[in-house]
């Protein structure tokens, strides 16, 4: 740590935690994780983690001090300020529960199959998202904890010089492969992402509760308890979803809530979402190769226009 730089800089990757960058820049300046969150004042369980949520500006300006890497691409690895902070996966589990257990949240989910690909293993920041239980790229399930000890991931804990690709529990390699995710389920986890992309960039009703609020407000029923989806294990939001892209809504029951109806809405809408949005593509845009669609595979534009019909006629829609 002599001099004003520290000896090795890392590059955010694009998409990254900054917990992973943190994880990543201290393993490539010969300190394993646990022993920098205490060099940057940020010592304690979890260390990183918490950063994701808040990044003090003493920290970030020790940050920019000691790297190359500019403040905005430092600054913008954390949440702060997080439109979807409801319906980030918590960082520790509740009173009473552990992360070793399957039915308990874990704080981060990964793609084995990205982390295998990547030159440079790292954790990306839509893995933090509960309504997130595939890997939009290679298809397949994510994980919520170590293929080998079934243990939540903590790379924070990491005290020796290991790649956080490995579990800092047990040391496995955490690129183990998961199973295909099922259609039905990838097709309403792309529905919910799009409309959390149009709720960030402000597509939003006035003076309602926000997308991300009602999702993380509804309660499902989990054995004999009903929790958020936040406080579901990946293996219970997966069914969840898998629940629901078939029409089964495994709500709490009694009256009928606005976050209830929103969940069911978005999952009646799923099955349709891509003939929808191809439709409207066919509608707007002229068609650059004549003749690459046959009139067979073409859409049917009424359908959109009976779907914003009854967008339109719902005063409760998102």
């Amino acid at each position: 740590m002599a001099g004003r730089r520290w000896p090795v800089d890392v590059a955010p990757a694009p998409g990254e935690l900054l917990s992973s960058w943190l994880h990543r820049l201290a393993h490539a300046n010969g300190v394993p994780p646990r022993y920098f969150g205490g060099f940057l004042g940020a010592a304690g369980e979890n260390w990183s983690a918490r950063l994701d949520r808040r990044l003090p500006e003493r920290i970030l300006h020790q940050l920019i001090e000691h790297t190359r890497v500019p403040l905005e691409d430092i600054a913008g690895l954390a949440f702060a300020p997080d439109p979807f902070a409801r319906l980030r996966l918590p960082l520790r589990p509740g009173r009473g529960e552990t992360c070793v257990s399957g039915s308990q949240p874990n704080w981060l989910q990964f793609c084995p199959e990205c982390l295998v690909e990547d030159e440079t293993p790292y954790f990306r920041r839509g893995w933090t998202l509960a309504t997130r239980v595939s890997c939009f790229r290679h298809g397949c399930r994510l994980r919520d904890r170590c293929p080998a000890c079934r243990g939540g991931l903590a790379p924070f804990r990491q005290d020796r010089l290991v790649p956080h690709q490995f579990c800092a529990l047990c040391g496995a390699e955490l690129g183990k492969s998961t199973a295909p995710a099922a259609h039905g389920v990838r097709r309403l986890e792309r529905l919910i992402d799009d409309l959390l992309r149009l709720h960030a960039a402000g597509h939003r009703p006035r003076g309602k509760t926000s997308l991300p609020g009602l999702l993380g407000a509804a309660c499902f029923t989990s054995g004999a308890e009903h929790r958020s989806i936040t406080r579901l294990s990946h293996r219970d939001r997966y069914r969840l979803l898998r629940r629901l892209s078939v029409g089964s809504f495994p709500f709490k029951e009694g009256r009928k809530s606005a976050a209830m109806a929103c969940w069911a809405r978005i999952a009646e809408a799923a099955p349709t979402y891509r003939r929808l949005a191809a439709s409207f593509a066919e509608a707007v845009m002229p068609r650059i190769a004549p003749g690459l669609v046959t009139p067979s595979a073409r859409p049917d534009l009424a359908d959109l226009l009976r779907a914003a019909a009854r967008l339109h006629a719902n005063s409760d829609a998102p």
